[in-house]
This record gives C-alpha cells, structure tokens and sequence, in this order.
C-alpha cells in the first residue's frame, strides 16, 4: 500500500474473497470447515501479483488456485503443488500482458501512495519493465563508479544506463523498485522471515540451502563472466528471489519432510531459478523452479526413507 496505493491491499481482499467462497463450496460438501490455510494462499497469491493486475485475473488465478490445485486433489493437506505459486503460473500464461506487459511505478516522497488509491494516473506513468528485467536485458548497468543514484522507472529501446550498485541494492532492499505489489522490499521480506524463523513456522534447511546455492551459484557464473547473471547478492535481492525462499519454497504441505530430501530440494529449486531466470525469456524464473521442486518432493522423500530403511536391515 506504501509503494503503490490502496488498490493493493483491494487485490489482496479480492484474492481472499475469492479463494475463501471457493474452498467454502467444496468444504460445505465434505461437511468441513474452512482451513486457515485458504487465507494464507489468497494473501500470497495477491501479493505476487502485479500492481496494475486486472481483476478478473486476480479473481481467475486465486479461483484456480484453490479449486484445480488443491481441491480437486482431496482438499487440506493433498495438494501437491503450492496453490500460490500454481495460481501464478496459471495467470502467467493465460494472461501474459497482464502479468509482465507494464507496472506501476513506486510512489516517491515520505508519505509514499498512502493518500492514493494507485500510483498509475496515466498510460503514460506506466514502466515496461522491471529493473531486474531491465538488468538481464543489458538496458541496465551496474558501475562501481561514476553512474545515477536512481533507477530510472522506464528506460527506451535501446538506452543503457549507469546505475551505483550501491544505490541500487539500496533500492531493492528499501523496496522503491517497480514490481509484484509485496516482494519488492528486501527489509520487510527479511522481518517476516525472520518471525517465521522464531516461530519455526518454516524449514530453516530450505531457506539456507535454497539462499545459499542460488547466491554462491550466482556469483560464480558472474565471476566467470557469464551474462546476463548478476553477482550474488544482486541476485538475491532482486527479482523477490527471498520472498519465494521463505515463503513459498517452504510450504509444507509441498515441501519435503525429511531433512536430506529437503536440501536436495532446495539446491534443487535454486539451480533452476539461475538456469530458467538468466537464459530463458521468462523472468519468473523462482516461480517455475518451486513447482518443478515441487513435483520431486514425494518421490525424494521415498528415496530418503527407503535409503534409511535398508540402512536399519543391515
């Protein structure tokens, strides 16, 4: 609501509306109520969504979310996939202008958007991109050296600009960067985080690992030159790389219980996220990863607690 306006925190009801009324239809038959556990989906699944996303594809994307990846596999606890991140994905391809075609610019000044319904007053104060996606497309560079202190929200076909590294990771970590309405501050990602970790709510191993191998493999592909991968600390912080490690990466319904099944998932899923982020056309490349992670969660628990099974017959 800070970066981008009140109309955010209208999505966020929407998704919650939605993915309730639907969860309630099919609970109702099976004489059940509700799980929390709806709330949670409908809450995550607005807030990686886009500023500007139409409201029939936040109502399409939390409806399917709930219905063809949770429900229809038995309800609470028998979903494989994460419902959010699935939900997403369905809203990605079906409606992809919406979902990548333009954002909201950041509001700027002490106050930010909290005096506004949305940060978009005309086409033309919409961006085209990202700055992570500005950064992959060679139309940003990052420079030790002499270069801006702001990212600019739109850059032209064509332009490259100079931005400090310092003042961008700055960026991203205050969140004052074009992208998903609850993703793009770094600070408030690490506070949240951080209480789940207190509360041991989510896996401290899938956080470290997932953190770790993408940061370390990150920063090895850029230290060899590859591009368009960034160093390892840009990557992490960009792109709301940590927003999925603590709170979708962890789900744990999807996620492995055991704990080696758990870091194989984990290196898993961030190997993936470099590879589909860096060298394929799409940007959501945490979003894909953890799905893939997800459908090898069951079968590396299988293997894990057969493999302990054949060590205790011996």
């Amino acid at each position: 609501m800070y970066f981008f306006g009140w109309r955010s925190l209208a999505v966020v009801v929407w998704s919650l509306a939605v993915a309730y009324l639907c969860e309630f239809l099919f609970t109702r038959r099976r004489a059940e109520p509700v799980s929390e556990a709806v709330l949670v989906t409908g809450v995550i699944f607005a807030l990686i969504l886009p500023p500007t996303v139409p409201w029939h594809v936040a109502g399409i994307g939390a409806a399917f979310a709930i219905v063809f990846v949770k429900e229809v596999f038995g309800g609470y606890r028998c979903n494989i996939f994460n419902p959010a991140m699935a939900g997403r994905c369905f809203v990605y391809i079906c409606f992809p202008v919406a979902m990548t075609a333009t954002w909201a610019p950041p509001a700027q000044g002490p106050w930010g958007a909290l005096g506004r319904w949305t940060t978009v007053e005309s086409p033309d104060s919409l961006t085209g991109a990202t700055p992570m996606a500005y950064l992959k497309a060679g139309r940003l560079e990052l420079v030790q050296g002499k270069g801006r202190e702001v990212i600019p929200a739109d850059i032209p076909e064509g332009q490259v600009v100079r931005v400090m590294q310092p003042a961008f990771l700055k960026a991203l970590l205050v969140g004052r960067v074009g992208g998903t309405m609850g993703v793009t501050s770094v600070a408030l990602i690490l506070v949240g985080g951080a209480y789940l970790l207190y509360t041991k709510t989510a896996s401290r191993t899938i956080i470290l690992w997932t953190a770790l191998t993408y940061g370390v493999l990150s920063q090895v592909l850029n230290a060899f030159g590859v591009t368009p991968v960034p160093m390892g600390l840009t990557a992490m912080m960009g792109g709301g790389f940590l927003f999925g490690a603590f709170f979708m990466a962890t789900d744990p319904i999807s996620a492995p219980k055991t704990e080696p099944a758990k870091i194989v998932y984990a290196i898993l899923i961030a190997a993936a996220a470099v590879v589909i982020r860096n060298f394929s056309i799409f940007n959501g490349g945490l979003m894909f990863s953890i799905l893939i992670g997800n459908m090898f969660a069951p079968i590396l628990d299988y293997y894990v607690r057969g493999y302990g099974k054949a060590r205790k017959a011996k």
